[in-house]
Formats: structure tokens, sequence, C-alpha cells
């Protein structure tokens, strides 16, 4: 997704967690303070979108008050203003502007909270590639107002140089840092270390794994370690320069690890939101836990309910594998070419009139009634499909909406209870929509079904008999007939030869001499049909055995197994793309159930 199609989604999201908290919570202090953190999302966005640096790379340094922010800034900047970069411990000496170094001055330079020191990039240590140096306000508890101005360091740098003293590694300081900064590529500078502290490697360590643990999606390089030049026989120069070649070094190679500059403002926009989504959670969970719990079970029951209604469409054991037997006796009648004849004819007879073989049987010996029992039973069959298909599409709509207003409407009154008891009773909320309109509509069934053809369909192909078996029991079957029916055959024909034979022998022996029409064979009706009733009963005792074959149990135990399997999948897979869902009526529950969505997917970030 490229950035401005992200930008987009991110706003959209973002105008919509505003709106549906003003309709939802009003002017209440969870209200108040969910609009707080949309406005402050926003200007983090936007932050992150704006190019202030013209395409250069931006390298925040960060930490607490106290670490030695603006000592190293000076480091990288060696021939340059250093005298121009405050630093201290005191609250007159410590930095409390966003202070931007560099050739040219960022865009849209805020002069109350921001100023720009010019220096030649020659000046500069080289990072591979052209940037600007932000050396932010210490980040501490006890400074919240100078606190802010470093926050805006983390939303617009794509490089964090986070400082930490030898004796601060520890501090929880250290880790709310690390969860502001995600998505970005962070460096760790341990500062004032002792190279002789046995402890030290282990501590850092500890550090690198809570930072990456904290901040899952920033890049977290290895810790770059400064020794204390107060004990460090090298002294303070020397151990500078050794710092701003390292960190040079290590920025190159993590921006090159990292990836191009949009990949960067993806990730630290994803980033973002995630923090975003966990704040809106927190707001609601602390704030207004009965509402959520509220919501949270109307949520969790509109969340069962689409899978419960959706696993009634293949219906249980019995209409399923009588659907499942039905659709394998049409592939095997479809797979059968219609060359093999009767055979063919026969199966269509059987499969028309499933669950009446006996009159068929018994139509074919000559009974009248059987006859009659074995068209009437064709005929339901027909009527029962046809039924079955309207049930398959109307029944499901209608369990739906019975399920809707038995499980969710009792639930829907019992949360506007919970919301007008939160707002104390001041605001009387009358519903948005009908009484005669239900509570919620259950989208995407049309989609369901057709998934659930397809995937029926490709379930009976997959376990349905191939199609040189069908063609082949085919042969069998139609040698079977013609077996029986030859003899007949052959000797009507041979006497009709014989008498052809004669006749035209006759006549051209004799001049005028007419054909005997009575050398001819006249076999009765009854002769016929009882030859062909006596073969078509064998052919269709071998196809009734094809056809419970072809339907045995275990084919189609296999069968419903894997349909039922795939159905889960498929209604499971539809919900999460959104498809088949409860669509709310009421625009007040559809706005709850959307924050606490919100809220539901920031707890489970953090």
């Amino acid at each position: 997704m490229s950035p401005m199609a992200m930008d987009d989604s991110g706003d959209r999201f973002l105008q919509r967690v505003h709106r549906a908290a003003d309709r939802v919570l009003g002017n209440s202090q969870a209200g108040r303070e969910i609009g707080e953190l949309c406005r402050d999302h926003s200007e983090a966005r936007q932050s992150i979108m704006t190019d202030r640096a013209s395409d250069a790379l931006v390298v925040a340094v960060v930490g607490a008050t106290g670490q030695g922010k603006s000592w190293l800034v000076r480091q990288m900047i060696r021939g340059g203003p250093v005298d121009a970069i405050r630093s201290g411990n005191s609250l007159e000496e410590a930095t409390e502007k966003l202070t931007w170094i560099g050739p040219k001055p960022p865009a849209d330079l805020d002069v109350r909270h921001e100023r720009f020191v010019a220096c030649d990039s020659g000046k500069m240590r080289s990072i591979g590639s052209p940037y600007l140096l932000v050396d932010a306000p210490g980040a501490t508890d006890d400074r919240r107002a100078i606190a802010s101005v470093a926050e805006r360091a983390l939303a617009t740098a794509s490089v964090l140089i986070m400082v930490i003293r030898r004796d601060q590694l520890r501090s929880q300081r250290v880790t709310g840092l690390a969860a502001a900064s995600e998505g970005t590529v962070v460096i760790p500078v341990v500062n004032m270390a002792d190279r002789d502290d046995e402890s030290l490697d282990t501590d850092v360590e500890a550090l690198i794994a809570r930072l990456r643990q904290t901040a899952p999606q920033s890049q977290i390089a290895p810790a770059v370690i400064v020794s204390d030049f107060e004990i460090d026989p090298r002294g303070e120069d020397e151990i500078g320069i050794e710092l701003a070649e390292t960190l040079g070094r290590r920025i190159e190679e993590a921006v090159c690890e990292s990836g191009g500059g949009d990949q960067r403002r993806s990730t630290r926009l994803s980033a973002l939101d995630a923090r975003f989504s966990a704040a809106v959670a927190s707001v609601l969970q602390t704030e207004l836990p009965e509402l959520t719990g509220a919501v949270d079970r109307l949520n969790a029951e509109a969340t069962r309910l689409p899978t419960e209604v959706a696993g009634t469409l293949l219906g249980g054991a019995t209409p399923l594998r009588a659907a499942i037997r039905s659709r394998l006796r049409l592939f095997l009648l479809a797979d059968t070419a219609a060359i093999w004849f009767p055979y063919r004819t026969i199966l269509s007879l059987l499969n028309l009139t499933h669950g009446a073989w006996d009159r068929v049987l018994l139509s074919l010996s000559g009974s009248l009634p059987s006859l009659i029992g074995a068209v009437y039973a064709g005929a339901r069959n027909v009527s029962d499909q046809r039924n079955a298909d309207m049930d398959l599409r109307n029944g499901l709509r209608q369990r739906t909406a019975a399920s809707v207003a038995e499980r969710l409407e009792p639930m829907a009154r019992r949360f506007r209870a919970e919301l007008n008891k939160f707002r104390h009773g001041s605001i009387e909320i009358a519903p948005d929509v009908s009484q005669d309109v239900p509570v919620a509509s259950l989208s995407g069934i049309e989609s369901l079904q057709e998934a659930s053809q397809n995937s029926f369909d490709r379930a009976i192909e997959r376990g349905a008999p191939s199609v040189w078996f069908a063609n082949m029991v085919g042969v069998l079957g139609t040698l079977l007939f013609w077996l029986l029916m030859t003899g007949p055959l052959v000797a009507l024909y041979r006497g009709y030869f014989d008498a052809s034979y004669s006749t035209m022998r006759d006549v051209l022996a004799v001049e005028g001499v007419a054909g005997d029409l009575e050398k001819f064979p006249r076999p009765d009706a009854s002769m016929l049909f009882t030859s062909l009733m006596l073969s078509l009963l064998p052919t269709a005792i071998f196809s009734m055995l094809v056809l419970s074959w072809v339907q045995a149990k275990r084919r189609v135990d296999g069968i419903e197994l894997t349909l039922r399997s795939e159905h889960d999948q498929l209604v499971e897979g539809l919900q999460k793309k959104g498809v088949l869902r409860l669509a709310w009526s009421d625009p007040l529950l559809a706005d709850a159930e959307f924050l606490l969505s919100v809220g539901r997917s920031g707890r489970e970030r953090r």
C-alpha cells in the first residue's frame, strides 16, 4: 500500500473514531479524552507524512534530562557551531526547544517550540546520505511541558539515537521512549560506561531485549558503548571522535537495512495507529468498564450468531447425506456417455425414482400398479428437490431474522440502559430506527450461499468416481442388455433376411411373379415386449448395484467430513474479510460496536 493510500485510510479511520465517540459518549469525560487522543493522533500522522527535511534523513537524539544528548550532538558536528548546542543537568542549562541542526532549516519551523542551528554538511559526520540532526528536550516526568516537545522528535525522525547513562539502563523511562518510537530505527547509546564493569554486557543485552519487546515494529540496532572520559585515560576528545565514527557507520548500516523512505514511513504510520488504538482501549476500559462490558457481550453474541446461522446452511446429518447421495448419482449420470443405451436411460430413471426402486423392478416385470407408483415417486422427488432449493435460498434469511430478534434485541435494550446510566439519565436516548425494523441483519448471505455451493460441488467432484469408471460400467451395462436381447433380434432378422432372399429369387426367376409376403415373419407385440422386459431387468439390477456402490456409506461419510471442515473454514474466512457480518440497523449500536472493536484490537496489541 502506498503512503498516500495509507494516509487516506488512516484519516478515514480516525474520523470515524471521532464521530463514534461523539455520538456514543457525547461530552462525557471519556468522550473528551478520546477527542483529545484523536487530535493528537492527527497531528502525529501529519508530522510523519509531512516531509519537513526536503528528502533529507532526520536523525533525532532523545533521552531523559542529563543523559548526554547535547554532548553527543556536538561530537557529530565537530568543527560546526558546537557552542550553540546547550547542555547541562539544571533547568537553566538543559535544552528546552527542539533544536534542528543542518545545512537547511526544516519546513514550517515553529519558533515557539523549535529553533534552527545552521551547520554546513561538510562539518557534520557523514552517514552516507544528507540528514538533519535534532536535539530533543529531555523526556522526563517532572518536565511535562518540555516532554511534549520531545515527543515531536519521535514523530518526525526516521532514526532515533536513544542516549542512556550507564546507571539508568534499568529505568522505566527508557521503556516509555521505546514504546513511543515504535516503527523507527533505534540506536541505543550507553553513555558514561566503565569498560571494566562486569555486569555491563548483561545489562545492555537486557536493555536490547526490553526495547525489542516493547517496540516490536522498530528496528533496534546493537548498542553503542561510550566510555566515561572522566575515568578513561583516552580523554573526552578521543572518545568523542570514536563515538562519532562508530555512530555514523551504525546509522548508515541501519538505514540501508530498513529500506526506502516510503517503507519506513508506512511502518511508522502502522505503529502510530497501533498506539492510538491501544490508547483508545485504555480510556474505554478505565472510564467505561460497565458500558464496555455491555457492548462486549453484545459484540460477542453478534460474532457468534453469523457462525451459528451459517452453520445451518448445510443442515443436519440426514438431509446433508441425502444431498450428497443425490449429487453423486447426478455426477455418475453426467459422466456416462449417451452412447451407452439403454443403460444410461435406466440410470436416469433410477435417479429420478430413488427411494422407490422396488416399484421400478416390479413395473419392469409388468406390474401396472408398480408403474403408477414409480411415476408418482419420481414426481414427488422432483417436487421435494424444488422445495429444498427454495428453502435453501429463503430459509436461511428467515432463520437469521428470527435469531437476531430473539437473541440480540434484548441485549441491545440492555446496552441502551447502560448508556443511559452512564450519562446519568440526563439524555433520553430514543432508538434511531423504527420498532418494526430488526436491530440488525446478516449481510453476506448471497456470498456465503454461492461459496458454499461451489465448495459442495468441489467436494462431490473430488469424492465421485472418475469419468473412466462411469464409462467402463456403461460399457458393461450396455453389453449386458444387448447380449440378452440378441437372441430374439437375431432370430427375427434372420427370418426377415431369409424371406427377403427367397422373395427376390422368385421374382427374378419367373417374370410376372409377385413376392409372397406370407414368408416374412410377423412377431406379436407381447413377444417383443417380454423380450425387452427380460433384457431390461438384469440391466436395471446391474445399474442399481453401480449406484449403490457410488453412494456407499464410506464415500458419503468422507465427503460429509470434508464438506463440513471446508464450510467452517469458509465461514471463518468470510467473517475475517468482513463479508459475513451483522449489519446494525441502529447507527448508535453500530458506532458503539466500532468503538469497542478499536478498543479490543488495542488490548490485543498490548
